[in-house]
């Protein structure tokens, strides 16, 4: 019954029927692409399985210098340090990290990005590593996370209290400016996962009102106005303003078209369950069962967004992968409209800022087994990789392109992944697809040092230049 009333519910919100076939993007040569958009780096996939080379030894160089991928050919450049830069008052060392796929961390001229570390804290560096704002010159800010503009490279956005900031970089240091203030809210906050909107203007807020329900709403820059605005049932028990995931809410994101997309703490079919896109009336089911997904404009300038859809994930839904289980980029006006963008993946993270000027996404990979060959060397279950352990893409950053055409696989993360869930890379690109950004443990083969802030985790933040 569940599933014939969801059924019912699809074909009248997008007007298709489930009949409709996936889509598969013919196979085009690199060629043919814009030599504007191709990477500059990385090798076009050949489907075969390829084993970081040095795994139990190899360490990368100091902040600042960089090393070639020893398989794929990108020149990786390793921005921090943590097990040496900063010092916490126990005499501990933060571990260093660009927090998560789905914003990024580089701004607007891909000249400097936003770094957080295990202990809360932000700083801002340039592309060679060096500090240009340090945490103690960072403004005080709710938890979340900040965003950068989608323009001017010296401007991020941040909410403190019941405040929303423009915060511009001035020498060492960070001027901040309310925007505005939300005097209807106990507090703002900027949650996990969401980026500024692809035209810039738009952010995506949650705000906690006087009955401890949340106000998840679209803010727009430039018209200082909400331009959506969904209202929980469920209700924040603590102030929204340290919360980074409160409530109910899990992920929040933008949809190319400006709309919420809403990823609920639990999965199901409930209404506040799974993934779900306000269109200003009602809660449009795009999964039940969740899993990673990031939003963005096909060639065509459609809404678009990009995760391992199936039955699984929503009843009546076909992947458009081969085995059923790849990943696929959906129409999200057009749910059943869909193309194969990678098939056989391992367990993976997705980032993706584009459209037809920047047509690629990236994907990182990662693998918990345990006993495997993303442990430390000196873990008991660590294996050594070799050709019946090693997967496909494992531990790899590639660039597909938005239209399933092509992969290029650009180098290995080289991160001891199964340590812990930060040591995933969450590979995110740039607003102008030029740079792709990282987290890795690489720096550690052996384990991490004494006196880490979180033991076992020493994460250092890495950046690939692909134009």
């Amino acid at each position: 019954m569940l599933v014939a009333v969801l059924l019912a519910g699809f074909v009248a919100v997008f007007g298709k029927v489930f009949s409709d076939t996936p889509r598969r993007a013919k196979p085009v040569r690199f060629s043919a692409a814009e030599p504007r958009q191709l990477p500059q780096c990385g090798q076009p996939d050949d489907g075969q399985t390829h084993i970081p080379p040095e795994w139990t030894t190899f360490t990368p160089p100091a902040t600042g210098q960089s090393y070639i991928d020893p398989v794929f050919g990108c020149r990786v450049k390793r921005l921090t340090d943590s097990s040496a830069e900063e010092t916490l008052y126990d005499g501990t060392h933060p571990s260093l990290m660009h927090y998560y796929s789905t914003f990024s961390p580089i701004n607007a001229t891909d000249t400097m990005l936003l770094i957080s570390s295990s202990n809360g804290a932000w700083r801002v560096k340039d592309i060679n590593g060096n500090a240009v704002v340090p945490t103690t010159k960072m403004p005080a800010m709710n938890n979340g996370h900040p965003v950068w503009d989608a323009s001017d490279g010296n401007v991020f956005y941040y909410a403190l209290g019941k405040a929303l900031y423009r915060g511009t970089i001035v020498g060492r240091s960070v001027k901040g400016a309310v925007l505005y203030t939300f005097k209807e809210y106990r507090g703002i906050v900027s949650p996990d996962a969401a980026d500024l909107s692809q035209d810039g203007d738009h952010l995506a807020l949650a705000g906690q009102n006087p009955d401890n329900t949340m106000d998840v709403f679209v803010w727009s820059l430039s018209k200082q106005t909400k331009t959506s605005k969904y209202t929980t049932s469920c209700k924040v028990t603590d102030s929204i303003t340290i919360a980074p995931q409160p409530g109910c809410l899990h992920k929040l994101q933008l949809t190319a078209n400006n709309l919420l997309s809403i990823q609920f703490s639990e999965d199901g079919a409930g209404i506040e369950q799974g993934v779900r896109i306000w269109d200003e009336t009602k809660l449009i089911h795009l999964q039940d069962s969740t899993n990673h997904y990031d939003t963005g404009s096909d060639l065509d300038g459609n809404p678009v967004f990009i995760a391992a859809n199936s039955s699984s994930t929503l009843a009546g839904l076909r992947n458009a992968c081969p085995s059923g289980r790849g990943v696929d980029v959906r129409q999200q006006n057009h749910i059943t409209r869909a193309t194969c963008l990678l098939d056989k993946q391992p367990s993976w993270h997705v980032s993706y800022r584009g459209s037809a000027s920047q047509p690629w996404a990236a994907i990182s990979f990662f693998d918990d087994r345990k006993p495997g060959p993303e442990l430390f060397n000196n873990n008991r279950g660590f294996r050594v990789p070799s050709s019946n352990n090693w997967l496909l893409y494992e531990d790899e950053i590639i660039l597909a392109r938005i239209d399933g055409s092509g992969i290029y696989r650009l180098a290995h993360a080289r991160s001891r992944s199964a340590e812990g869930y930060w040591a995933q890379p969450r590979a995110a690109i740039s607003r102008t697809g030029k740079s792709v950004v990282f987290t890795s443990n690489m720096a550690h083969p052996n384990g991490c040092p004494a006196k880490m802030q979180v033991p076992n985790e020493c994460l250092d933040v890495y950046l690939i230049q692909i134009r």
